[in-house]
């Protein structure tokens, strides 16, 4: 993930607060070992998070956050790591970005009987086309989101967006349980 949750998109590890600045003036951040990414500073170049990360990056994610809010289950965590498989197996195109994939996992496990709304302090729906942050304001039947960032002149409403591409993903990595309605999904 980018922004604020932003982790290394190969190993899921922490990135550090400390930010060096390359060549060409860019921000990056030094990946941070501990005990779900022993080996994270030597395995992974510096970064500033992707919108896209491996399934052991999520895993790990998922893991480390889960830890801030309840005590570790294994169950729980053998369960996701499956599901992240799938996902990400059966994700195409803007159906493979972490916070799509996030939200899509946070459905299935709410399903499955598990607490998940702890998921949503840890992604941040982003503007799918530039991947900017979003402005909000009210709506009739909720916020509307609006790209805040370089997609200026389009007032499409992206969490309308980020609804149907999490329940296409759904639908398409679990075609036998019942698609959700997107004004209906458990974190967004």
């Amino acid at each position: 993930m980018i922004g604020e949750h932003a982790f290394c998109p190969t190993s899921g590890a922490s990135l550090s607060r400390e930010v060096h600045y390359d060549e060409r003036g860019r921000p990056e951040r030094v990946p941070q070992s501990d005990d779900l990414s022993p080996n994270a500073s030597l395995d992974a170049p510096l970064t500033m998070g992707k919108r896209r990360s491996s399934r052991r990056a999520l895993t790990t994610y998922f893991r480390r956050c889960h830890r801030r809010h309840a005590d570790a289950n294994d169950d729980l965590y053998c369960h996701a790591a499956l599901l992240l498989a799938r996902l990400k197996r059966a994700a195409t195109g803007c159906q493979e970005r972490d916070v799509i994939v996030w939200y899509a996992l946070g459905e299935r496990l709410a399903r499955d009987g598990f607490s998940v709304t702890w998921m949503t302090s840890h992604a941040e729906p982003r503007c799918p086309e530039c991947g900017g942050r979003l402005t909000y304001v009210a709506g009739p039947d909720g916020p509307i989101g609006h790209c805040g960032g370089s997609c200026h002149g389009t007032r499409d409403d992206r969490l309308t967006t980020i609804r149907e591409t999490v329940c296409s993903l759904f639908a398409r990595t679990f075609p036998d349980d019942p698609t959700p309605d997107s004004d209906a999904l458990t974190l967004l």
